[in-house]
C-alpha cells in the first residue's frame, strides 16, 4: 500500500479487476487481473509483473498497432456475415 500518485490523499490497495482495452483492432478482456486501486479517487494501476506476462500474448496497446494472434480458432466457431463484428468502428 502506498499513497496515490493521482490524488495524493488515498492509498493504492491491491485488488483483482477486469483488464479491458483495445489492442490494435481487437478489444481484449481479461478477468482477475492483479491491480492497485486508490480507495479515494479510483485511480488504477495494473500490476507490472502481470502486464509483463500479458504483453507477449496480446501485443502492444497502441492505436496503430496490430494485436498478435491469440491462437487458432476453435473448430465449432459459427460462420456467417454477422460473426466477428466486435471490431472497433473506423
Amino acid at each position: 500500500m502506498w499513497p496515490c500518485p493521482n490524488c495524493r490523499i488515498g492509498y493504492m490497495r491491491p485488488r483483482r479487476i477486469t483488464y479491458a482495452g483495445y489492442h490494435g483492432d481487437f478489444f481484449i478482456v481479461i478477468p482477475n487481473m492483479p491491480a492497485y486501486i486508490c480507495d479515494v479517487c479510483g485511480n488504477r494501476q495494473y500490476d507490472e509483473e502481470a502486464l509483463l506476462q500479458l504483453m507477449p500474448l496480446i501485443g502492444p496497446r497502441e492505436e496503430g498497432g496490430q494485436a498478435q494472434d491469440l491462437g487458432v480458432e476453435p473448430p465449432d466457431r459459427p460462420q456467417g456475415p454477422g460473426w466477428g463484428t466486435h471490431r472497433r468502428p473506423a
